[in-house]
């Protein structure tokens, strides 16, 4: 996965349908047509899941595919509405030749994620591949999320193909994640410029 996330293809077959999960977990800030915070369910979005603003909504939504979209080795039982698992990509700092690779965020929605099928597999996959791949917890809505990076601790059991022990892990990382500190979303004008930007600090590590 060393290709930004905008240049990944999306995987053939594969569609949203009635998912609306990004339109409420994630933080959208492109004012002066959106400004929400994590797990607040976006004013546009209709009682039918659909888009009150579809034709004109902001770049950030129009670009966005999760990892269920993008990534053909995360299971297709992974779609988020179903699974609550929202797989996200985040860009890590580019290695020594350059290249900026792009890794796994498996966002973990409610309690019942961890036994989604498909996502004891799908984790160990990127595990395996010795990808960066983090798992994020969300706090209360408008508040930031966890986010801990996994390979270390799932290591072994993804080696040994023992997935009793690395669903015991992920419950352990879930716990843990849902008792980090949280720290409010809020929106700041940026000096010097037009625009804002979300504050509240960086996420908190689970870890």
């Amino acid at each position: 996965m060393s290709k930004p996330s905008d240049e990944i293809p999306l995987v053939p077959g594969r569609e949203c349908g009635t998912c609306n999960v990004c339109c409420v977990a994630l933080t959208i800030n492109e004012p002066p047509l959106l400004q929400k915070v994590q797990g607040v369910r976006c004013r546009h979005n209709q009682t039918d899941n659909l888009c009150a603003i579809y034709a004109s909504r902001p770049d950030t939504c129009r670009t966005f595919f999760c990892g269920f979209r993008h990534l053909s080795w995360i299971k297709p039982t992974l779609r988020p509405d179903v699974s609550g698992v929202l797989v996200r990509m985040q860009a890590e700092k580019p290695d020594g030749s350059g290249v900026q690779k792009v890794s796994p965020v498996f966002m973990l929605l409610n309690r019942e994620a961890v036994k989604a099928e498909g996502f004891a597999e799908s984790i160990a996959a990127a595990v395996m591949s010795d990808v960066p791949t983090y798992v994020s917890i969300p706090g209360p809505p408008g508040y930031t999320a966890s986010h801990a990076k996994v390979n270390d601790v799932l290591r072994h059991a993804v080696i040994t193909k023992d997935k009793p022990a690395v669903l015991r892990l992920l419950r352990q990382i879930y716990a843990k994640g849902r008792g980090g500190k949280r720290e409010p979303v809020t929106f700041k004008r940026v000096t010097g410029g037009p625009g804002v930007e979300p504050t509240g600090g960086p996420e908190k590590p689970a870890d």
